[in-house]
Order: C-alpha cells, then structure tokens, then sequence
C-alpha cells in the first residue's frame, strides 16, 4: 500500500497537490496546505484556469485565503477566464455566508491540527473570503472577459455584504460591461425575475446612494423585461425620470475623488461634521 501511494503521489507536483488540498478534490489523506507551501508548492503557480488563491476563495475558505496571501499569494493575479480571485468568489451561487453563520461545514485540511468553524461572525463568511483580498491592495475595479467588475458580480447576485464592502473601498458604480450593463441594471435584472427580497431591496438602494442618479431607458422607454412587472416599473420610470439631485451628485463625486482606498478611513480624516461624513460613507 506504501509503494502504491507513493508511486500515484509522485504522479502529481506538489503545486497541483495544493490545489487538490485547498479544494478537497481527490487529495491526499496526510496532505494540508501549510505543510506543502513549506515543501515548495507554488503558492501562484497556474493549473487548468485555476490558482490556490483562486480555488481557496472558490470554497469559500477564509483561513486558507488568508494564509495563502501572507505565503506571497498575488491578490490581482488572474485566471484562465482573466478573473481575479474576489470576483471568482462572488461569481459563486447566492449566499453560503447566511447558512454558514448557523451551521458547522466540514473542516478543511489546511493545516494539520487547525480547523475552520464558523461562529456566527462576518469574519468566517463569504464577506470574509473577498475582505481578506480586498485589504491586500488589489484592484477592486479589475475586468473579467466582459468587462465586468467584482461590484457587477456582487450586484447580479443580489449580495448585499460584499456590495457594501466593495463600495467601502472604493469600487467604481458607474462601469460599464460590453453588453452595456451597469452594476444596476443588472441587479434589476435579478429583480424582474421576481427572485428579489429585502436583502435585494436593501441592495438597490444602497447601489442607488451611491451612484446618485441612473437612467435604465432607452429612446424613453423601460426595457420590456421591466415592463413586464407595473409596480417595479413604476418605481424604476419615477427614479430615472428625476434628476439627481447636487447634493447627491456631490457625494457621488466626493467618494470618487477620494480614489480606491478604505472609504472610512479616509472619510475620518476629512474636516467634515459628523453627519456629512456618514452621508459620503452612504450611512443616511
């Protein structure tokens, strides 16, 4: 039995055997992911279209993330679809997060005693994968393939946490992808389909804050997908049909001015009241 385990382990580098690890996919029993990063793994080494940093955010795996990166993981590096690791996450099905923050999911082998738990905190969430990139200096603005941006991603999925988080540090609202889709517009997509909850709701007018104004019509009218739905149609055709106000344009320019950086950080810093700070950082 030796023999046999070790002639297959011998099969597999052990940059690939990291990938296996991370994502517990036909790994080996006594492998964790501490143990073959000190062996040599390759902590950016690319297989198929995927790299650990990538893979460990796909499982939603914060303390793997979060070791990866100190190990010298490139936060912006991309995949084989030229994505970036936080928006790999956020591509992902609806929230695992609220589940997670009740139930225990099966430990992950990324060292050989330490095991992940979740406790209730954003700090072992969904959140907590994409927070750990994002407070390693990378591009929270980064293009996919279409032109899409982690924000775009976080939107079309109605994800309400890693929106806010996004725009605390600084995402672009206004990009455009190559089908000429907004952040938005494509969480009104999400909407018309009827799949849409508080959390949604909460979602578009934080997004609306933000942006300040936004127009959804073509040639004057609402796509017919909107239509489709009066109540939604109305509302949407009452608040592209009036202006942005200056007060909310100057927030929208403030925050943009400010540049890609932690948002509250920067906000404290400015010789603004107290309200006027919590209404840049889209907290009234």
């Amino acid at each position: 039995m030796w023999y046999i385990m070790q002639s297959v382990q011998s099969k597999y580098s052990l940059s690939e055997r990291l990938i296996r690890t991370i994502a517990a996919i036909r790994s080996f029993p006594r492998d964790n992911v501490e143990d073959l990063i000190g062996r040599g793994a390759d902590v950016n080494c690319m297989h198929g279209t995927l790299k650990p940093l990538h893979c460990a955010c796909m499982v939603a795996d914060a303390d793997c993330v979060e070791l990866l990166l100190q190990k010298g993981a490139e936060v912006n590096a991309l995949d084989g679809y030229n994505r970036t690791a936080c928006t790999t996450r956020l591509r992902r099905t609806r929230p695992a997060c609220r589940s997670c923050w009740s139930t225990e999911p099966t430990p992950t082998r990324w060292t050989a005693t330490r095991t992940r738990r979740c406790t209730g905190r954003p700090s072992r969430t969904r959140l907590s994968v994409c927070a750990h990139c994002w407070r390693t200096a990378p591009c929270v603005n980064a293009r996919d393939y279409n032109d899409d941006t982690p924000l775009s991603w976080a939107a079309m999925k109605g994800n309400l946490e890693s929106v806010s988080i996004l725009l605390d540090f600084g995402a672009e609202v206004r990009v455009v992808n190559l089908k000429g889709q907004t952040p938005i517009s494509r969480l009104v997509a999400l909407l018309v389909r009827g799949l849409g909850t508080e959390r949604e709701d909460s979602c578009f007018d934080l997004l609306h804050r933000a942006i300040g104004h936004f127009e959804l019509r073509k040639n004057g009218s609402m796509p017919w997908e909107v239509t489709r739905d009066q109540q939604l149609c109305e509302k949407l055709t009452l608040l592209c049909s009036a202006p942005g106000t200056l007060q909310t344009l100057s927030r929208y320019a403030v925050r943009r001015s400010l540049g890609v950086r932690f948002l509250p950080e920067a906000v404290e810093q400015l010789p603004l009241p107290t309200c006027l700070k919590e209404y840049v950082l889209l907290l009234s």
